[in-house]
């Protein structure tokens, strides 16, 4: 090759060599790597695997019912919707991940997951969440799903051919399932991936069947035992299941998306709560309401928020949005003085920019913000610089032991008087004893909230109480929210 002219001696262009291996290893429809390349890319990662004893799951996707598409429509828009479907697949990745063309209406991912093959399930209810927004072919709203195959190294095999053979394997058997669905070549992880889907799917009928509804646990003030607010917290009545905690249920709606429309379901029954309370003569009680770390990213908030607020004419401090671990914000309603807003510390760290930019609009409003669960992060301090701060809620795990471990003490201690230094409240979760009770008191916290004063009770129930007066009960030992 000449140093000027850019070919090889015998006088073929690098850029033609070049060509020649985009054509070997790469879709022309799509653009995607095709099936030379995949197979190729799945080798060198098993192998990189085996130093690195890292997790692969290896994904096949077939559209279903294609052939009638392509029949119905022709093969040009056929074509379109190959596009169309390899663009979205790609949104549903990582960057490491890789995605291929294997061929026809065939698909294939890789996923290097290091954390367990549990990540291939979340991947695969991402894939078909996103396939349920209909395609645009031509001006025509076209809906498609896909039957998903998974097989994971080093589980069910160690070789690249019979871990597609097993993916191959697993994806008929969605088909045979009944479409738009995944299976896993493993019986063990099919039961739980089955599990997981019947959840899912009773999930995406709950709010329409009513089976949410929440419940109400007291905050009180220490100088002076007034009830401040309560907490809303979300149960499922799922039929044949009885009442379903959010532990059980809340990352299946993060990773459908059904966590939107639950979000802002909860925030409006929050408060029209506030509103039937205050014109019942009971008064205008605070809310606070969990919120995801995914709604939170949403920019849909502040119009959320407004529209909840005017439609149930309720003031804001009454309404106070927990947005805990790794969940987001879509609220509804209420006034703006007695709006709170609480987001733990993984929250504010996940869109970092974005949130502060929403805080300082709320701010504007008067709505208050909190920091739930303080203490478990890494940089707890920077919060408290960076955001409009005007809470802080001391997590349960340094409160459980606050009587019994020096370090639990001194540390509940050190973010009372920070926070008070500071001029931002103090509130302790997951208060269950008297001695809890009267270290928090001698300390100076202001407000508690825990098993101790009372658990989450219906509303009719939270009417009661509040119209009798709350007295606190004798401990017991009762479990955590």
């Amino acid at each position: 090759m000449t140093g000027s002219s850019g070919i090889f001696d015998d006088g073929i262009p690098i850029v033609a060599d070049r060509q020649n291996n985009v054509d070997l290893h790469y879709d022309a429809l799509t653009g995607l790597p095709n099936r030379a390349l995949f197979y190729e890319s799945l080798r060198k990662i098993i192998k990189q695997a085996e130093i690195n004893q890292r997790i692969i799951s290896v994904l096949f996707l077939d559209i279903d019912n294609f052939r009638k598409i392509n029949e119905t429509l022709g093969h040009a828009l056929g074509d379109e919707l190959l596009r169309q479907f390899s663009l979205r697949l790609l949104e549903c990745l990582r960057i490491r991940d890789m995605t291929a063309r294997l061929g026809g209406d065939d698909f294939a991912c890789i996923l290097v997951t290091p954390d367990g093959s549990g990540d291939a399930g979340v991947v695969a209810s991402k894939i078909r969440e996103a396939l349920r927004q209909p395609f645009e072919l031509q001006g025509r709203p076209i809906s498609v799903t896909a039957s998903i195959g998974i097989s994971v190294y080093p589980t069910d095999s160690l070789d690249a051919d019979t871990l597609v053979k097993n993916g191959d394997t697993a994806m008929h058997r969605s088909k045979k399932a009944g479409r738009d669905t995944y299976r896993f070549f493993t019986s063990e992880m099919n039961a739980r991936a089955i599990k997981r889907l019947d959840q899912e799917n009773a999930l995406r009928k709950a709010l329409d069947r009513n089976e949410f509804v929440l419940h109400y646990q007291p905050k009180m003030e220490l100088s002076g035992g007034r009830i401040t607010g309560v907490e809303a917290l979300i149960r499922w009545n799922r039929p044949g299941h009885g009442s379903i905690a959010p532990l059980e249920f809340i990352s299946s709606l993060e990773q459908t998306g059904l966590i939107n429309r639950v979000g802002a379901w909860v925030i409006d029954s929050a408060c029209r709560q506030i509103a039937a309370w205050r014109d019942s003569g009971i008064g205008e009680i605070p809310i606070s309401v969990n919120v995801s770390g995914r709604q939170f990213s949403q920019s849909t908030l502040n119009g959320d928020v407004i529209r909840a607020i005017q439609e149930n004419d309720v003031d804001p401090e009454m309404l106070e949005f927990e947005l805990q671990t790794e969940r987001a914000l879509r609220e509804n309603s209420i006034d703006y003085d007695l709006l709170e807003l609480e987001l733990t510390e993984s929250s504010l760290t996940a869109h970092a920019n974005k949130t502060i930019s929403i805080l300082r609009r709320l701010k504007v409003l008067g709505i208050q913000i909190s920091i739930d669960d303080f203490g478990t992060g890494y940089s707890s301090l920077v919060y408290l610089k960076r955001f409009p701060v005007d809470v802080l809620k001391i997590d349960r795990s340094f409160i459980m032991n606050v009587t019994t471990n020096p370090a639990d003490a001194a540390i509940t201690t050190a973010i009372i008087d920070m926070a008070h230094s500071l001029d931002v409240k103090v509130v302790a979760e997951g208060v269950e004893t008297v001695e809890q009770f009267d270290f928090l008191r001698m300390r100076g916290c202001d407000e508690i909230q825990g098993y101790y004063l009372a658990k989450p009770l219906p509303a009719n129930e939270i009417s009661e109480l509040l119209l009798g007066g709350i007295k606190l009960p004798k401990p017991a030992q009762s479990p955590l929210v």
